[in-house]
């Protein structure tokens, strides 16, 4: 069952996005919802992590497709079920990357996931925007993380 999908489109280097968004233990310098994510060995196929939400439990999850690059896939347990994170980064014109975050879910928790998508899908976008802040600055030295808890988007994104 579809729970959201979230696009940006934004100038930058496809190999220093890969590098920042497949890096799981800086996920809490940028990623509005990550307070700790660690992975228990290299970012491959079959490897597990750990990721805690903010104000939420943490949860277990596994890295099933890696296309270096390209494309990553993260499957979640959930009560009855699973869920499914696709993450496309694809070149685009005029030296920008078009990244894709996907969820999707399986299993009798789906109807009361799919309430949580729009507040998902708002930290996607507002998580895809501090990616894009921590890419486009990482060529100028260290970055400080950023300050935490954000103040929640006021704003709807049509992305």
């Amino acid at each position: 069952m579809f729970l959201f999908e979230c696009l940006t489109v934004f100038e930058a280097d496809p190999d220093a996005v890969w590098k920042v968004w497949t890096d799981v233990a800086g996920w809490p310098e940028w990623d509005v919802s990550k307070e700790i994510a660690q992975l228990d060995g290299p970012f491959e196929p079959g490897a597990r992590g750990w990721a805690k939400q903010r104000g939420n439990l943490g949860g277990p999850f596994t890295i099933t497709a890696v296309d270096p690059g390209r494309r990553w896939v993260s499957q979640c347990p959930v009560p009855l079920g699973a869920v499914t994170f696709e993450h496309l980064l694809e070149p685009a014109a005029a030296g920008c990357v078009r990244l894709v975050k996907r969820a999707d879910v399986q299993g009798g928790t789906g109807p009361l996931l799919r309430l949580l998508a729009p507040r998902m899908r708002r930290d996607t976008a507002a998580s895809f925007a501090a990616l894009q802040r921590r890419v486009c600055h990482q060529e100028q030295g260290p970055v400080a993380p950023l300050p935490w808890p954000l103040a929640p988007a006021r704003r709807r994104l049509n992305l």
